[in-house]
């Protein structure tokens, strides 16, 4: 049987009948013609083993060159294997037969002298101790007492607070009844007032600090608290959680059957005042110019609801005298007035379409000549502007509202005479609230 393959005209390897290419080299076999050879043995090739190829003509080697392939790495394994005993021997025989005289050992060069690092003996290593760290022992702390303050003339409740560490008048119902005190007005220069201190803030952000346990020797026995000289009636002096209110203003439960008329007529207000202290209730339908808000003024309220209401102004007190037939004469109790500013809120936002009033709670009547004066001062312009009430509310006039864009107002109520409007009094603390200005084309 014949099998074809094609010659590369180049390197001389025989390739596949289809093949294109040379396998060996890349030479192009399209052109050239295919070749043809008999698989029986019989007919010689030729072909030049040193090209390679040799795998795809195992069968040309025939069994009597496969007999002499082997013979031939037989003999030549023999003859490596005789040749490496006979040098191995030579070696041998050689090394005793050339021994050297023993003069010419004893003239051979002394060997080099090798000297070895000599070892000093000196102080030993430190090694490390172990020291157990000391037990901490928890310090006993005295709990403070409350802060004691002689109120200096001229001064009030608030300044006290103040000097105290407190920074907001949460602390002064505590303060009113731990001094038997009817309101903040009924404080006399010269007159010592006990306030609680305030109560230290936790820094979210600091280290978490060891808690005693319950089987440490943090807790204080009945003894060792006498021992030490502490209160155990200090705690009652701690201030009370209650909600915030500002000076002059209390708290009113309503009962069963109670409206927003009778609210009134127990504290001697109006429904207007009433209003202003609780924005978060609907007066919509009540008449302000009315006391009771007129027919239509009604005020959905429920039992239990704690409203805002004006204290009420404090009666004047007998004077203790030491002689039994002499007569009381009452002493009048001075009060002060005492404005508190509360709506707008901090930062509260107007439009431009929006009136803008400024309220504010007195804790008692204005006196005989005596206004308030309101000063209120546009940061984005620097304009500063001034009005005189007797009323404990204002309404801003359009013409400070600004022009374009948005502008901060800052603001304050102070107690003035008519006659010395710029020798403002208890002026209460500045808030801002921000307003709309009114747009250029309309101001035009």
């Amino acid at each position: 049987m014949s099998e074809s393959y094609k010659i590369c005209p180049i390197c001389g390897s025989a390739n596949h009948a289809n093949a294109l290419v040379c396998t060996t080299c890349g030479t192009d076999l399209s052109s050239v013609e295919i070749a043809t050879r008999q698989n029986n043995g019989n007919t010689n090739i030729e072909y030049d083993f040193r090209q390679g190829e040799t795998d795809l003509l195992e069968d040309s080697i025939g069994r009597t060159g496969n007999v002499y392939l082997v013979i031939i790495v037989t003999v030549i394994l023999t003859l490596a294997f005789v040749t490496l005993g006979l040098a191995l021997t030579t070696d041998i025989f050689s090394g005793i037969e050339t021994e050297e005289p023993l003069e010419l050992l004893e003239s051979a060069s002394p060997r080099p002298t090798m000297n070895a690092p000599t070892v000093t003996l000196g102080p030993p290593t430190a090694t490390y101790t172990y020291t157990p760290q000391p037990t901490f022992t928890p310090s006993l702390t005295p709990t403070q007492g409350p802060c004691v303050i002689t109120l200096p003339q001229g001064q009030t409740m608030i300044w006290a607070l103040g000097q105290c560490g407190h920074r907001s008048l949460d602390v002064m119902p505590t303060v009113l009844a731990l001094n038997n005190l009817a309101d903040a007005s009924s404080v006399r220069s010269g007159q010592e007032i006990s306030i609680p201190r305030p109560t230290p803030t936790v820094d979210p952000n600091a280290l978490p600090t060891e808690t005693p346990q319950a089987n440490d020797d943090a807790s204080l026995s009945d003894s060792e608290v006498a021992s030490l000289g502490l209160d155990e009636s200090i705690e009652a002096f701690q201030p009370t959680v209650t909600p915030t209110l500002p000076a002059g203003v209390m708290w009113h439960e309503i009962q069963q059957g109670q409206n927003i008329i009778s609210v009134a007529v127990i504290y001697n207000t109006d429904v207007q005042t009433l209003s202003q202290l609780n924005r978060q209730i609907d007066f919509a339908r009540c008449d302000f110019g009315e006391p009771f808000g007129g027919q239509d003024c009604i005020v959905q309220l429920f039992q239990g609801q704690l409203l805002r209401v004006p204290a009420p102004t404090p009666t004047p007190t007998l004077s203790p005298t030491p002689d039994p037939n002499a007569t009381a004469t009452p002493t009048a109790t001075a009060t002060v007035n005492i404005p508190s500013a509360f709506s707008p809120a901090d930062r509260e936002f107007f439009y431009n379409d929006e009136l803008v009033t400024l309220r504010w709670v007195a804790t008692a009547t204005l006196s005989s000549g005596e206004v308030y004066r309101v000063a209120v001062t546009d940061l984005t312009t620097g304009e500063m502007y001034t009005s005189l009430t007797d009323d404990i509310f204002f309404t801003l006039p359009t013409e400070w509202q600004g022009i374009g864009g948005r502008h901060e107002f800052e603001w304050s109520v102070g107690i003035v005479s008519e006659d010395m409007p710029d020798n403002v009094r208890h002026e209460t603390e500045t808030l801002i609230f921000v307003w709309q200005g009114i747009p250029e084309t309309e101001s035009e």
